[in-house]
């Protein structure tokens, strides 16, 4: 337990709101969207999956194309474009619904999303490692948990109310947000070590730690499973298991609560650092959850496999940005690997995961998630015996 807190920097007090503020309007519109293509337009199990991993693939893309775009702005800027093109995208289609303008929007805001997370990540990491850094990471990642706490709830409960209204919801955030951001440069001002010079090189001296590489492939496996979790287990728990919207919304939150939790707890210990046991110890318990998940059939069931993945999905995240950014000279665009690497593990659970449940089965589904997390267990091993 750390006795001695560090100072937590004054950007966190625009850092933390705006994540928060983020998370929910993504996490709100994430549900919505997925019951608007489904009930209104009558899109297929596949065609639902596949609107979830559209944001993640446009948002995978816009981190490698957006990158050094991204970093030589200044933070506010870069975080502005991106609220305000959510705002935009949402609005359009409110005004002009359909099933196309759907998927046309989801990739828009998605791939500008390149412009807030990854720049974010980079901002809060300036000038820290060790405790202060952990100290940093936990703020910024519990602010963001929250958010996805609320709206996995709200997103079931306004689609319950109306199809329409996680998204009117959603854009009025981005709105909120925007003008936060705007607003901020009233009592935070921009730290002199953040503001972008044109041509200047990074001369820092990289100590950042291989144990990045195995947490990377960690992460990839956890948000391969939410890739399954967030967009094909709402299809499936609506057809099969007759839940309805705000049940599943329950579900998520309690996941997403859980992920809270643990986000807090990694930022008060400080054992887990460095210990590089720790990093295949949680794959090996997510392999657990997936085997018990293949043999559950209530919805009680699953929703106690969320709670444990919650928990997972937040130390591995942490793992992942921690040793991804620690000492690293260039944190942005650690940031952006980071970034990158769990939404193509998103991307890949949620379209193989629709397309085989669609085929074979939910069982089958988490039945493949297992053997691939084996195999990215046994990787991540090899990977440890390698580094000295």
């Amino acid at each position: 337990m750390t006795h001695n807190t560090p100072n937590i920097p004054a950007r966190m007090m625009v850092i933390a709101p705006s994540a928060f503020m983020n998370s929910l309007a993504i996490g709100t519109s994430s549900l919505g969207m997925l019951f608007v293509v489904k009930d209104v337009y009558g899109a297929s199990p596949a065609a639902v999956s596949s609107i979830g991993a559209l944001w993640s693939v446009s948002y995978f893309v816009g981190c490698i194309v957006l990158c050094k775009v991204a970093a030589s702005l200044r933070p506010r800027t870069s975080m502005m474009i991106s609220l305000a093109s959510g705002l935009t995208g949402f609005v359009l289609f409110l005004l002009f619904p359909g099933l196309v303008q759907a998927f046309v929007a989801t990739a828009t805001y998605g791939f500008l999303t390149a412009f807030f997370w990854p720049v974010v990540m980079g901002w809060l990491s300036k000038g820290h490692d060790g405790k202060e850094l952990n100290r940093s990471t936990s703020l910024f990642s519990v602010s963001w948990s929250l958010g996805g706490i609320i709206s996995s709830f709200l997103g079931g409960w306004l689609s319950e109310m109306g199809k329409f209204l996680p998204l009117i919801f959603t854009a009025t955030m981005y709105g909120i947000n925007l003008v936060f951001i705007i607003l901020s440069h009233r009592f935070v001002h921009d730290d002199p070590e953040i503001v972008p010079e044109a041509g200047a090189p990074v001369k820092a001296e990289d100590r950042s730690t291989p144990l990045r590489y195995p947490a990377w492939l960690g992460v990839f496996m956890v948000y391969m499973v939410m890739g399954i979790v967030f967009y094909v287990f709402p299809v499936f728990a609506r057809d099969e298991l007759a839940m309805s919207e705000s049940a599943i919304g329950i579900a998520l939150m309690i996941r997403a609560a859980c992920m809270f939790v643990g986000f807090y707890l990694v930022g008060r210990l400080v054992f887990w650092q460095f210990r590089k046991r720790i990093i295949p110890a949680l794959s090996v318990i997510m392999m657990a959850v997936l085997a018990f998940m293949m043999l559950a059939g209530k919805p009680s069931s699953y929703v106690m496999a969320f709670a444990i993945l919650g928990m997972l999905q937040s130390v591995m995240y942490n793992n992942s940005l921690f040793y991804g950014t620690s000492g690293a000279p260039d944190r942005n665009k650690r940031a952006s690997i980071h970034e990158t690497v769990l939404n193509l593990g998103q991307v890949i659970g949620s379209i193989g995961g629709g397309i085989v449940y669609q085929a074979m089965g939910m069982s089958v589904v988490f039945g493949s998630l297992l053997v691939l997390v084996l195999a990215g267990t046994l990787a991540q091993g090899w990977m440890l015996t390698r580094m000295r």
